[in-house]
Formats: structure tokens, sequence, C-alpha cells
């Protein structure tokens, strides 16, 4: 009896150490930083000004290589969405437009194509220790390159709220994973922006809608549209009105014809998209005739 009293604890003690090994040894996932208020109710911001540093549609003297990047300024938070694909151009339209990238906050990637991350190289060159907010099922190459970089990564799956009126939109998978960024303005509501769209432009701002539960003002970047058949593009454009948007901004791989598409039959919603295009939303203040 004594005998099988001590193989019996021999056997649970031996179960105990390979289990506390296992436990050990599963990998340490990377947790993207949570605020303490809850998503669908992020709050809003007084007012958004939005610089177009990046966009293959040409405008005057600036670069206007294929990619996007946006400046991105509220009174709590400066962002740059998305970086473009040439540290230079970046460098030189920045400077032309006057805007300083030194003093960013963060940086959001929406997915990990090169024509919206190689500009990073030249933030680098100005502020390493910047968080760099990605998907979390970005490939461990595209993290390792902007680790390597200097950057912290914070990681998002879920749509998360990062500051008060500002919030991610959760990844969708296209291919690749994507995710997006919306900004709530009081009286207007949200203004999304989206690198590629290729999960689908209509689904992205539907799911913003959605999860911050606040309606869509506008959208502004890539809608993945170039060479779509008219009816794709007819569909989308009816779907993004549909959800309730004000203002379509489409830039980069939306492609020529849905531009004009959207120009020639809905001329009150379409805005013309380009680099170094300066647009501001903010809120709507009522007049009140003095006595």
């Amino acid at each position: 009896m004594r005998n099988a009293n001590k193989l019996l604890v021999a056997v649970s003690s031996l179960f105990i150490v390979l289990s506390l090994i296992y436990v050990i040894s599963l990998p340490r996932w990377e947790k993207p930083y949570l605020p303490s208020y809850e998503t669908r109710e992020i709050g809003n911001v007084k007012s958004v000004h939005v610089t177009v540093l990046i966009d293959n549609n040409p405008y005057g003297n600036l670069s206007s290589p294929w990619g996007i990047s946006l400046y991105i300024k509220t009174e709590n938070l400066t962002i740059l969405f998305d970086a473009g694909p040439s540290p230079e151009a970046l460098e030189a339209n920045s400077e032309k437009l006057g805007i300083d990238l030194a003093s960013l906050n963060i940086v959001v990637i929406s997915h990990e194509h090169s024509d919206h991350r190689l500009g990073l190289s030249y933030i680098a060159e100005l502020n390493r220790n910047l968080t760099v907010y990605v998907p979390r099922h970005m490939s461990g190459s595209c993290k390792a390159w902007i680790r390597n970089l200097g950057f912290n990564i914070s990681e998002i799956e879920d749509t998360t709220a990062i500051s008060c009126g500002v919030a991610i939109i959760g990844e969708l998978y296209g291919p690749p994973y994507e995710q997006a960024l919306a900004v709530n303005v009081k009286d207007l509501g949200l203004i999304v922006f989206v690198g590629c769209s290729h999960p689908g432009v209509d689904k992205i701002v539907a799911k913003a809608k959605e999860d911050l539960n606040s309606k869509p003002y506008a959208v502004i970047g890539g809608f993945h549209l170039s060479g779509a058949t008219e009816e794709k593009m007819e569909n989308i454009a009816d779907n993004l009105l549909k959800i309730g948007l004000k203002k379509i901004y489409p830039m980069h791989c939306s492609g020529g014809a849905f531009r004009r598409l959207l120009r020639e039959k809905y001329p009150e919603v379409y805005g013309d998209g380009h680099v170094g295009l300066r647009v501001t939303f903010q809120e709507i203040k009522e007049e009140r005739n003095k006595a």
C-alpha cells in the first residue's frame, strides 16, 4: 500500500511539473494597448485636420508615387496613417506642405503592402520611440522589419479606441488582413480613413458604424476599385450612400473610373482626393441671433 501511495505521489508530481513546463513554453503574444473605456463609446473631437502627404493622384510640384500617406491632426493627437512607398517622397512632400513629422504621436499602418509602409524608414530617422499600430495578422516578416527600424509595435485585432474620439477599426481579411482608422467629430460623425480597402470599402465603413455605434460622415483613402466592372463600382457607391456617407474621397487604388462615376452621378458627395489636399472636418456650431 505504501509503495502504491508513493507511486501515486510521484506520478502526480511529474504531471504537475510537465504541466508547468508546457504552460511556460507557450508562445507569448504581444497584446495591444486597451483603453479603460468601452470601444462603443469613444467620445468625440471638435475637429480633425487632414493633409494628404502621398497619393498617386498628382497635384502641383508634389511627388506622387503609387501609394498613400495621410497626416491627421485632432486637438489631442497627431497621427500618420500609412507611410507611402518612398521615404524620399514622404520627406520632400512633408517639407513642402509644412508638416513636421517629428511631432507625430503615433503611426497606424493599414496593411503590410510596401506602398503603405516603406516611408516608415524616414519616420525612424525622426523618432524611433513611436508606437506603430499594425493588424494582428500582419506577416511576421513585416512586423520584424518595422521592429528593426526601432519602433514599438501594437497589434490590433478587434476595434480598439486609442484616444478620446479616435479608434482603430479591427482587421478584416482581404487578403491581406487590413485595418482602418476612424475619428468621431462632434455633430458630424465618423471620418473613416482606409488604406487599400482590400476587404471592401463598404464593409470597412459598415464595421466602423457597427463597432463604434456612430454614424459615418466621410471616408478617405484607397478603395481598391481600379479595373473594377461598372456593376461593382455602382454597387459599392450605392452601399456607401445607403450607409449614410455624406462625403467620399477616393484616392490611390480607387481608379479613375470610380472617381469619374462619383463625380458625375453624385457630385454633392464626391471629394476630389489628391496629394497635397487639405481638408478639415469640424463640429457644427449653432449660430444664435444676438438680442
